[in-house]
C-alpha cells in the first residue's frame, strides 16, 4: 500500500510539474519569442578585443562608403539587423535616436542589415525615415567577421577602436544600461 501511496503522490507531483512548464511556456510565448532567450552577448568573443577593420557601401546617411578605421577618436555603435526580425523596426528606431541624440558629442552609428535583399532593407529603413548610416551586408561577410548569430546585435566600440560592450535584445533596462555605457566612453 505504501508504493502504491508512493507511486500516487509521485504523479501527482509529475503532473503538478507537466502542468506548471506548460503554463511557462504558455506565458513566455505570449510574451514573445525570446522570453527564454538568455542574453549571450556579454559573452561575445570580440569584447576587449580591436574591432575588425571593414569598409562598406551605404544605402542610408551622410556618405556612400563607410570605413571603420576612419572613425578612429569616435565612439562607434555598430548594429546588425534584419527586415523580418520583429523587434528589429523598434532597434532601428532606438538607434535612430541614440544618433540624433548622442552625434553631436563624437558618436557615429552604422546599422547593417543582414537581408539578402536590398529592397526589404531599404524599404524599411524609408518607412522608418532612418537618417543615420545604414550598410548592407547580404553575403554575410561583416556577420562573420562580427560574431553575428543573432539579431539585433549592437557592439559598443571605443575611440581606440576596441569592442567594449556587446548587447543582444533589449528591454527598457537593457537601452538604459547601454546609454549609460554610451555616455561612459563618450567622457573617455
Amino acid at each position: 500500500m505504501e508504493l502504491v501511496a508512493a507511486v500516487v503522490q509521485r504523479l501527482f507531483l509529475t503532473r503538478r510539474f507537466i502542468v506548471g512548464a506548460i503554463a511557462a511556456v504558455a506565458v513566455g510565448c505570449a510574451a514573445g519569442p525570446r522570453a527564454f532567450a538568455t542574453d549571450r552577448s556579454a559573452q561575445h568573443p570580440l569584447l576587449g578585443k580591436p574591432s575588425p577593420d571593414f569598409v562598406q557601401r551605404l544605402f542610408t546617411g551622410p556618405a556612400r562608403n563607410f570605413r571603420l578605421s576612419e572613425r578612429r577618436g569616435q565612439v562607434v555603435v555598430l548594429g546588425f539587423w534584419t527586415s523580418w526580425c520583429g523587434s528589429c523596426r523598434a532597434y532601428l528606431e532606438r538607434l535612430g535616436r541614440i544618433d540624433a541624440t548622442y552625434s553631436s558629442a563624437g558618436l557615429v552609428v552604422i546599422g547593417v542589415s543582414l537581408d539578402d535583399d536590398p529592397a526589404r532593407a531599404t524599404e524599411l529603413t524609408n518607412a522608418l525615415g532612418t537618417k543615420f548610416r545604414n550598410a548592407l551586408d547580404g553575403d554575410k561577410t561583416l556577420g562573420r567577421r562580427f560574431a553575428v548569430d543573432d539579431v539585433p546585435l549592437t557592439l559598443l566600440i571605443d575611440r581606440d577602436g576596441v569592442v567594449r560592450h556587446a548587447h543582444g535584445e533589449l528591454g527598457a533596462a537593457g537601452e538604459a544600461a547601454m546609454i549609460a555605457e554610451l555616455r561612459r566612453l563618450l567622457d573617455e
